[in-house]
């Protein structure tokens, strides 16, 4: 009995992918493989070429395998209250930069 490999996910080159998923695709690539080296992306290195793992969709596969990242997790804070409304509004401003979710 053989077994068959699956057909997804499968890996992409780092530079099509990026052709694939943002308009200027050659500002992208430098972020792209930082993510891929920290393993905030799934994907690996094999020679000199980076792939990422991609789904049908074309986009990553979070947690394909055990040596795949997850998808990472927002961050959430509870809201900080000063009673000073233009301090929490300064405050809010920052959260909402950083990207980070409210409770």
């Amino acid at each position: 009995m053989s077994l068959i490999k699956p057909k997804w996910p499968r890996k992409q080159r780092l530079a099509e992918f990026a052709k694939n998923n943002f308009t200027d695709p050659e500002r992208e690539l430098p972020r792209l493989r930082r993510q891929l080296k920290k393993g905030e992306l799934p994907g690996e290195l094999e020679g000199k070429l980076w792939f990422v793992w991609i789904l049908p969709d074309g986009q990553p596969a979070y947690g394909y395998s055990e040596s795949t990242p997850e998808k990472p997790k927002s961050k959430c804070i509870d809201q900080l209250k000063t009673g000073n409304p233009i301090a929490d509004a300064v405050l809010l401003k920052y959260e909402l930069k950083q990207g980070t979710e409210l409770r």
